[in-house]
C-alpha cells in the first residue's frame, strides 16, 4: 500500500509507470554540499508487451526500486524497434544547470547489463555504466570503476554538466572514479535499471534512495550584476 507520508503518486499511462517523489533536504553528504535536491520525476520503460509490475517493483517502506529483465524479452517499443530488452527508469530531462544522479546500487548475480546512463535526448547515450557477471562495473567496456559489485550495496553518483566544455563525473562510494567530456549544450537525462546484454539470461539491479541534485548557483560577487 502506498503511504501518504511518502507522498508517492504513481500513474500508469500508455504502458509507462510515471512517478514523482518530493525532495528531502536532510540527506546530503559531503559530496552534495552546495547542491540542491530536487523532486525525482520519472517514467519506467519495460518490454512493450508486459505490464510494469511484471519487470519492476517499488517498495516505499525502504525506497527500493527493483528492476529485472530477461534477454529474450521484447524491446520497450514495438517493431520496428530492434533494441535489446530493458527495464529502466528514465529521469526527467534537463537543459541547464549541472545535475547529479545519486543512488545506492545492488547488482544481482548473473547480471550483464547497462545499469546507468547519461543520455543525450537527441542522439542517444553519452556514458553507459555496465555491470558484468564477474562483478566488475565499467564505463563502456573499458574503464573499471568498481569490482566485487555483485550482491553488495554501494553508492553511485553521476554528475552531468550541460554547459559548454561540460563534463560527466562518476563517483563510487563518494570517490571520483572517472571524468569524461560531455557533448555541450543540449537536453540530457539520467537512466538507471537494466538494459540487457548477450552474456546474461536474466539481469537484475536494485536501486535504493534514488535522488537527483542540481548545482546551486554561486552568488554574484560584490559589484557584479
Amino acid at each position: 500500500m502506498m503511504t501518504h507520508s511518502r507522498q508517492l503518486h504513481m500513474l500508469i499511462v500508455a504502458g509507462l509507470c510515471v512517478g514523482t517523489f518530493p525532495a528531502r533536504a536532510d540527506e546530503a553528504t559531503a559530496l552534495t554540499q552546495g547542491w540542491k535536491q530536487i523532486p525525482l520525476k520519472y517514467k519506467i520503460q519495460k518490454p512493450y508487451d508486459l505490464e510494469v509490475k511484471d519487470r519492476y517493483h517499488f517498495d516505499p517502506t525502504n525506497n527500493l526500486h527493483d528492476f529485472w529483465v530477461y534477454f529474450t524479452d521484447k524491446p520497450h517499443e514495438p517493431p520496428p524497434n530492434k533494441t535489446t530488452a530493458r527495464t529502466e527508469m528514465r529521469v526527467e530531462s534537463f537543459k541547464t544547470g549541472e545535475h547529479m544522479f545519486d543512488a545506492d546500487v545492488n547488482v544481482a548475480a548473473g547480471t550483464s547489463a547497462c545499469i546507468a546512463q547519461v543520455f543525450d535526448a537527441a542522439h542517444g547515450p553519452v556514458t553507459m555504466i555496465i555491470a558484468h557477471p564477474d562483478g566488475r562495473v565499467t564505463v563502456g567496456n573499458r574503464d573499471v570503476i568498481k569490482t566485487n559489485a555483485i550482491g553488495n550495496w554501494w553508492n553511485l553518483k553521476v554528475t552531468s554538466d550541460p554547459g559548454t566544455n561540460g563534463q560527466i563525473r562518476i563517483y563510487v562510494d563518494d570517490v571520483l572514479a572517472g571524468a569524461y567530456r560531455s557533448r555541450g549544450p543540449r537536453e540530457y537525462y539520467f537512466k538507471c535499471g537494466v538494459y540487457s546484454r548477450k552474456n546474461s539470461e536474466r539481469s537484475e539491479a536494485r536501486f535504493r534512495n534514488i535522488k537527483v541534485w542540481e548545482k546551486s548557483a554561486e552568488p554574484a560577487k560584490k559589484g557584479e550584476p
